[in-house]
């Protein structure tokens, strides 16, 4: 099973370790393995956030509301 990676700043990156997603209504069915993230990613992440903020901040709630439904989709 292919491991998801993080997206920093808009860009999916590559993890070094993962860690599984088990299902918890069936502990043998592995769901995905997900990308657990070093200090430096966390660094990143944290750093394309705040840069993020000012764009997010002056969007209306329209903008903001058709993003997240967006990302929820993607999910």
């Amino acid at each position: 099973m292919d491991m998801h990676g993080n997206l920093i700043g808009g860009e999916w990156r590559k993890a070094s370790r993962g860690r599984d997603n088990i299902n918890p209504s069936n502990v043998s069915d592995l769901v995905g393995v997900y990308a657990a993230a070093e200090e430096q990613d966390e660094s990143n992440a944290g750093a394309a956030a705040k840069a993020a903020f000012p764009a997010w901040a002056r969007a209306t709630i329209q903008q903001r509301s058709d993003a997240l439904d967006f990302i929820g989709n993607e999910i």
